[in-house]
C-alpha cells in the first residue's frame, strides 16, 4: 500500500477549504430533501427500485433548485435568516413529493378569491 505524501494530503486539505463554504449548505439541502422525500417514498404503491431511485432523483434535484429561492423569499418577508431555514424548506419540498397539485390548485383557489375581492371592493359591491 502506497504512503501518503504531503504532496496529496495538501491537495485534499485545499479542496476541503476550498469547496467546503460552498458545498456545506448544498448538503445541508440534499440530505433535508433526501429525509423528507422518504416520507412519500414508503406510502407509494407497489414502487420498484429503478422508480424509487428516479422518484428521489427528481425531488432532490428539485428541492436544491427551489430551496433558495424559498428561503430568500422567507429571509426577505419574515426576517428569518436563509441559512436557518433553509433545512425546513428542503425538507418541506421532500415531503410534498408528487402532491404539487392540490398545492398549486390552492394556490390558484386562493388568488381566485384575492382577486374577486378586490373586484368587489373596486366595483363597490359586499366586501367580507
Amino acid at each position: 500500500m502506497a504512503e501518503p505524501s504531503a504532496t496529496s494530503l495538501s491537495i485534499t486539505a485545499l479542496a476541503i477549504a476550498v469547496l467546503g463554504p460552498m458545498a456545506g449548505p448544498y448538503a445541508l439541502i440534499v440530505f433535508a430533501a433526501l429525509a423528507g422525500a422518504l416520507w412519500p417514498l414508503s406510502t407509494m404503491p407497489t414502487v420498484t427500485r429503478a422508480q424509487g431511485a428516479a422518484f428521489l432523483l427528481r425531488v432532490v434535484a428539485g428541492a436544491v433548485l427551489l430551496t433558495s429561492f424559498a428561503a430568500y423569499w422567507i429571509e426577505s418577508t419574515y426576517n428569518v435568516p436563509a441559512v436557518e431555514s433553509v433545512a425546513l424548506v428542503a425538507f418541506l419540498i421532500g415531503a410534498v413529493g408528487n402532491g404539487w397539485r392540490p398545492v398549486l390548485q390552492g394556490l390558484r383557489g386562493a388568488l381566485v378569491n384575492l382577486v374577486n375581492r378586490f373586484g368587489d371592493q373596486q366595483r363597490g359591491g359586499p366586501s367580507q
